[in-house]
């Protein structure tokens, strides 16, 4: 496997590089032949020419174009152009389908390259040159996530360099088109493909919940347009500069332990936030900032990854944002890449790479999306560790390297006290409610669910049980085997509780004060209830607690309700019908009889 790379100037210099790769096609070595073209100029005339003579000159080619907001050449960002990458394969059968009329027909079209990739054998790879920003990625990537495992997915978004101009395009032989999918499959036993992503943005302060949000939409954060998060905390103002403004702070969407960042490209008059990639109603949003520091050791940990992988030609397709965070530093992360392999790519509009482990197809942005290739077993040869050469980030740059790691410090630390907040909020709103002995309903809580309940009852006309129980004797557990001994009694008997009453439809149990508990039953009527009081008494009566010798038994006290009676008068009759257990003897049942 090589690639080749040709800069486009001229047609004059252009037929002398074809007749290089010419040369290289015709050694016989080579089964199958890929052009990537990467392009600055949106003129169709030009593109599709040029499509037009690649396929002339290599007939058994195949050609997907975009244009692109930055072509990559040898992991460099070249003069705004066009790059031809020629791809020569030795034992892969790559196969190129185009598939048209995508807008409207996402599901289809999906499902289509999910039934494309599952029925090929020895497939390893399915690439996607796609304008992600006119038709529901979305909607594509769910079906496409049904694919078997193992296979990866990976592409970019076209898109031009100007952010104001939509140029998002993509191209060949038959002109520009904003409403197809490039749909590359890579198959063979010997190719082998390694694809991953570097981020090194990071979060900034506490999470935001999207409320309301349209596919790419950003409607409302925490109930609020979504545009005051960027007034808020950046004073950043609506006007003609908003998108590139916010392109230092981009959002992050925490999605199944995975981050998809997310940057604006306009904002509307209701302060919707139209971003590059979709969000979903329960995302959680943080802001985040580009870490040059994180950013560097997530590259060079990357590098470290393809460096082991040996590979035979690199595509890098990086995020439009990463070119405009670096600036005149945006070769930096890239050139140690072309160290081990040939390399090219494009800045994108957005990135497309599977989750290997929930194999979901998701879209990415400002991320470097890394595609290293190989053909047959990796090479022995050793390769030294690379590291980017970042000694540029000096004076002003260094500055601003070392006040990020002030923010990242301190937005740390922040983080950590906010969750150690929520987990002690998190706490007392669970001891608002709950038993901290038992772990059953206190007795505001049992309050109030019985409240709630007869409230119901009175509406539909149902019958609710009402029990009221105390352990006999409980004194004399504690008097001769002492207090721990009798908080385990409690523990236990809440649990046998527990296990009977909780397991009735809306069934519910809380401790009522020291040894007494209540329990309460929607849909039990005065016999119903009586037999389940008597079943639980049993229950207890015939459990040897642990660590007492005499059998413990409880007295209970039941009554039916309505839901329109007295609440005062209610308590006190079915308290009076478990006084009465208790006087008579114990381990008893007492209904009240009205």
């Amino acid at each position: 496997m090589k690639q080749l790379l040709i800069q486009y100037t001229t047609e004059t210099e252009l037929y002398e590089q074809l007749k290089e790769l010419k040369k290289e096609w015709e050694t016989g070595g080579y089964t199958r032949l890929l052009f990537h073209v990467f392009s600055a100029t949106s003129e169709e005339a030009t593109l599709q020419k040029l499509a037009v003579q690649l396929k002339t000159e290599f007939p058994d080619s195949d050609v997907v174009g975009a244009v692109s907001a930055g072509e990559i050449c040898n992991a460099r960002l070249m003069k705004p152009g066009i790059l031809i990458s020629a791809l020569f394969f030795t034992c892969t059968d790559v196969r190129v389908v185009k598939y048209e009329d995508v807008k409207g027909h996402e599901a289809e079209r999906g499902k289509t390259i999910c039934d494309t990739v599952n029925g090929q054998d020895d497939i390893k790879a399915v690439e996607l040159i796609m304008t992600g920003t006119e038709y529901n990625t979305r909607v594509i990537f769910e079906e496409i996530s049904r694919c078997k495992s193992g296979v990866q997915v990976f592409g970019g978004y076209a898109g031009g360099h100007s952010m104001e101009v939509g140029e998002h395009f993509i191209f060949d032989e038959n002109g520009l088109t904003d409403n197809k999918i490039f749909a590359v499959y890579y198959s063979g036993k010997d190719f082998h493909i390694d694809v991953d992503k570097s981020v090194g943005w990071q979060r900034l302060g506490h999470h935001f919940t999207v409320t309301k949000a349209d596919e790419s939409r950003m409607i409302e954060l925490d109930n609020r347009p979504a545009v005051e998060v960027y007034e808020k905390y950046l004073q950043i103002d609506r006007n003609d500069h908003f998108a590139e403004n916010t392109f230092e702070f981009p959002l992050i969407a925490a999605v199944e332990e995975d981050e998809l960042l997310r940057h604006t490209i306009t904002v509307e008059p209701d302060g919707t936030l139209d971003l590059a990639g979709y969000v979903t109603e329960g995302m959680k949003i943080y802001l985040c900032f580009g870490n040059p520091s994180l950013i560097v050791k997530c590259v060079n940990e990357r590098i470290d990854e393809v460096r082991k992988f040996r590979p035979q030609a690199i595509l890098l397709y990086s995020c439009s944002v990463r070119k405009s965070f670096w600036e005149d530093f945006v070769d930096m992360e890239m050139l140690p890449f072309e160290q081990l392999a040939t390399t090219a790519g494009f800045h994108t509009w957005g990135e497309v790479k599977r989750n290997p482990i929930t194999g979901n197809v998701l879209e990415y942005n400002i991320t470097l999306l890394s595609i290293a290739m190989r053909e047959g077993d990796a090479p022995e040869t050793e390769i030294p560790p690379l590291r980017i050469d970042d000694s540029v980030l000096k004076g002003q740059a260094s500055l601003i390297k070392r006040l990020t790691t002030l923010v990242s410090a301190t937005t740390t630390e922040l983080q950590n006290a906010y969750k150690n907040l929520e987990t002690m909020n998190d706490r007392l709103s669970y001891l608002s409610d709950y038993d901290a002995m038992t772990g059953i309903f206190n007795r505001r809580k049992i309050e109030a669910v019985i409240e709630q309940t007869l409230t119901e009852a009175a509406a539909d006309g149902r019958k609710v049980g009402l029990m009221m129980f105390d352990i006999d004797l409980f004194k004399a557990v504690n008097d001769t085997y002492g207090h721990g001994r009798g908080d385990s009694v409690l523990i236990e008997m809440a649990r046998i509780f527990r296990e009977t009453i909780c397991s009735v439809p809306g069934g519910h149990l809380g401790r009522w004060g020291g040894e007494e508990f209540f329990a309460v039953i929607p849909g039990y009527d005065r016999d119903e209830t009586y037999a389940f009081a008597e079943e639980l008494r049993k229950r207890v009566e015939a459990h040897k607690f642990e660590g007492v010798k005499e059998t413990l038994t409880i007295s209970i006290g039941v009554i039916t309700a309505t839901g329109t009676e007295d609440r005062k008068m209610l308590y006190k009759n079915v308290d009076d019908c478990l006084y009465f257990a208790k006087q008579n003897g114990r381990n008893k049942v007492i209904r009240f009889e009205s």
